[in-house]
Order: C-alpha cells, then sequence, then structure tokens
C-alpha cells in the first residue's frame, strides 16, 4: 500500500507469518500468543485494522456500529498487552498488528 502527503511517501508491505495469506490469518493466535482471550469486538478490530491500516477510531466505530469511546478503550487495551501499536502521529499514522506475541 502506498500513502502520500506534501511531505512524505510511505509505503507499507505486509508480511506472512507463514504460507497463507495474511488476510487468512486475521484473529488466528491473537490474543492465545500473550495469554489473553480477545472478545469478538477486539478480533474485529484487529481484522479491520490488518485490512485498512490507517482506518481511524470514528470509522471503526461506525462500522461496529459501537461508540468511539468503546472502540478506543479497546484500542489502549490491546496496546498495552502488545497486540497493537500505533506507528507516526494520530493524524497520519497507521494501525501494526503485532505478530509472535510469545
Amino acid at each position: 500500500m502506498f500513502k502520500s502527503t506534501s511531505t512524505q511517501f510511505q509505503t507499507i508491505i505486509y508480511a506472512s507469518y507463514n504460507s497463507k495469506n495474511v488476510g487468512d490469518n486475521v484473529g488466528v493466535n491473537v490474543g492465545v500468543n500473550v495469554g489473553v482471550e480477545l472478545t469478538e469486538r477486539q478480533l474485529n478490530i484487529v481484522k479491520l485494522i490488518r485490512e485498512n491500516p490507517i482506518v481511524t477510531v470514528k470509522e471503526m466505530s461506525v462500522i461496529m456500529s459501537v461508540n468511539k469511546r468503546t472502540i478506543e478503550r479497546d484500542l489502549t487495551q490491546m496496546k498495552s498487552l502488545g497486540i497493537l501499536k500505533r506507528e507516526g502521529s494520530d493524524k497520519n499514522g497507521v494501525w501494526v498488528v503485532i505478530n509472535g506475541n510469545k
């Protein structure tokens, strides 16, 4: 995926962690690796982020029909568990799903 602004050009390259495509593995082993069971909503958040790393909290809340604050709480919890991280600024950054949490 390519993203361009007036001051930067960004390329995101996805790497599959096994022989299947990343999209086929959405939610697989996420939570299990850190000893935590994720909720269905949190797994859906991971899926949305893998499909579109620049997805916003507002977009996630609309897609999932929940309040923005609910998404923010889930994101905060998943970041503290080491499942997700945010790279870059709040406005122009991307979400990253961290694989291999052992």
